[in-house]
């Protein structure tokens, strides 16, 4: 299992440890069975036997819950180190390369995926036990007696060869299980984000549930019962054959006289000693099936390409004045669709718009201008030097068409951030509405249009030269967006903001220094004469 390969590899040591605990765990209970079979009635006193029995079993009840407990703290050690791990690769993937996962495939990851490994270690020791155990069981019998031992090793063998077969068969509906488990993440997203819309709409919120919801969560229950009916059935098969072995043991005891009957109860106890773990061992199977599943899975996803928090110490001029960009592309498999080679400049102080049809490229020459998305070849240069892409990023401060909202404004406080954010609250008309108290906003409970004045406010927080907002003035009434256009973006130059902007306003082209269209995926810039003639309908009709 790549599961147990991966904790042998990291904890070794550890591992070795509590492999030896079982083994005294298991040695201390065959010793126990021999004790109570052969030297409990021979004791001087039934004084002395009892407390050589109590030691015993306390002796084997403490080491026993060592190696359990000591597997299970290293378990869940295991577990947050590799949940620390995927964030962490998470942070450091690309957005492209998040977007193609797909929302339910990653919440099945960070949820279920997770849980099940959880749940893996948790049942760990349950097998580690029964193996071990297992192992020194065999050891003693074949010490009583070879020919039975042989019967017994045939027997189980058996057992577990058919019980092994039914396990095989959990182990593929499990499969299953994951597939149509990132199905129904799917769906829930859909119940939480789109139950407006089918609140509306009966007769589609009737065909969701009918179709999507139910072909997942009826595929989801198929698997799992087969799943669980395989398992109860590895169960029950082999606890009948564990008693039919003891049945075994006397006929060769009393019918052909193998072994004597004080032999006999040796091997009995032997077996219904071994019987428990053994069985909760098979019971532990699936368990570790389903965390096996969801580390390959995990594994599958999430490459080791970033496994630190990437760098904040980026140093950069401080009067850069000319930031250019060369031969960026960007190619959408499923669609066709290309924008680029694009090949721009931004100058330091500029108010530079970006404008274009729905679906001309616009918001993905914003993730690649940013660096978000990586353009095999492209270059990009800060006053004629090369520039990496932590460096661009480290440049923009940007506000996306639907922002994330963070509570925590400023996450590297300064002395003078609470006068700047009382100013930027009463610039951004959310005064009396939303207040800062220990860098945290006290609600997000706003209209769409104040949460993207929120959204440029911690943008301003993030003190970066560059801000780039996407389509920021949508959502804004037609005063406060003229005020946006007319005094605002002004002002945020004059503190020293390099400014571009993706809109559709083409009644405020004339606080842009520069214009710049989008078509087809394709870049240029619009020339004064082309700028002055430009309006709605124009704008409306550019070609996608």
């Amino acid at each position: 299992m790549l599961l147990l390969k991966s904790v042998l590899k990291h904890h070794l040591p550890a591992m070795t440890g509590i492999i030896l605990l079982n083994l005294l765990s298991a040695c201390l209970g065959i010793f126990t069975i021999s004790y109570i079979n052969q030297s409990l009635v021979q004791e001087s006193s039934p004084q002395t036997g009892l407390a050589k029995l109590a030691g015993l079993l306390i002796a084997l009840l403490l080491v026993t819950l060592a190696a359990q407990w000591t597997l299970t703290a290293l378990g869940h050690h295991f577990i947050w180190k590799k949940r620390s791990r995927m964030v962490l690769q998470l942070l450091g993937m690309s957005p492209d390369r998040l977007e193609q996962q797909g929302h339910g495939e990653l919440l099945s990851m960070l949820g279920p995926d997770i849980r099940n490994i959880t749940l893996a270690f948790v049942r760990l020791p349950e097998l580690i036990q029964g193996i071990v155990l297992g192992v020194v069981a065999i050891g003693y019998l074949g010490y009583l007696s070879l020919p039975v031992l042989a019967i017994v090793m045939v027997w189980m063998g058996l057992t577990f060869y058919s019980g092994y077969r039914m396990v095989a068969r959990v182990y593929l509906h499990l499969r299953e299980v994951r597939n149509y488990e990132t199905d129904l993440q799917d769906v829930f997203q859909v119940v939480i984000h789109g139950n407006k819309e089918l609140a509306l709409d009966p007769a589609r919120a009737r065909h969701f549930y009918e179709n999507d919801y139910q072909q997942a969560a009826l595929g989801y229950r198929q698997h799992i019962i087969r799943a669980d009916s395989f398992h109860l059935s590895a169960i029950n098969w082999s606890n009948i054959m564990m008693l039919g072995l003891i049945g075994l043991i006397f006929l060769a005891s009393q019918a052909m006289g193998w072994i004597s009957g004080t032999v006999a109860t040796s091997f009995s106890l032997t077996v219904l000693f071994l019987r428990s773990p053994l069985l909760q061992a098979i019971g532990a199977w699936p368990t570790l099936l389903s965390g096996e599943l969801a580390f390959k899975k995990i594994g599958g996803m999430l490459a080791a390409d970033q496994e630190t928090l990437p760098d904040t110490d980026v140093s950069l001029p401080a009067g850069w004045q000319t930031l250019r960009w060369e031969n960026l592309s960007w190619h959408y498999p499923q669609s066709g669709f290309s924008v680029g080679p694009v090949t721009t400049r931004l100058n330091r102080g500029e108010i530079v718009f970006i404008i274009g049809a729905n679906g001309s490229g616009k918001s993905t020459l914003s993730q690649m201008l940013t660096g978000l998305y990586a353009s095999p070849g492209a270059g990009v240069w800060l006053d004629d030097q090369p520039l990496t892409t932590a460096a661009l990023k480290s440049l923009f401060s940007v506000v996306f068409t639907r922002p994330y909202l963070f509570r925590t404004v400023f996450v590297s406080p300064e002395s003078e951030d609470d006068a700047s954010a009382e100013l930027w609250l009463d610039k951004l008309g959310l005064a009396g509405k939303v207040s800062i108290e220990n860098n945290q906003l006290s609600t997000l409970d706003l209209s769409q249009g104040q949460k993207k004045r929120v959204a440029l406010l911690l943008a301003l927080a993030a003190r970066r030269d560059i801000l780039f907002l996407d389509e920021w003035a949508a959502e804004q009434d037609p005063q406060f967006r003229r005020y946006f256009y007319r005094e605002l973006l002004p002002w945020f130059r004059a503190q020293g903001k390099t400014l571009m902007i993706i809109s559709h306003d083409d009644d405020y082209f004339d606080v842009a220094d520069r214009v710049l269209e989008m078509h087809q995926g394709q870049l240029r810039e619009l020339t004064a004469e082309q700028r002055d003639n430009a309006s709605r309908d124009v704008i409306s009709q550019l070609g996608r």
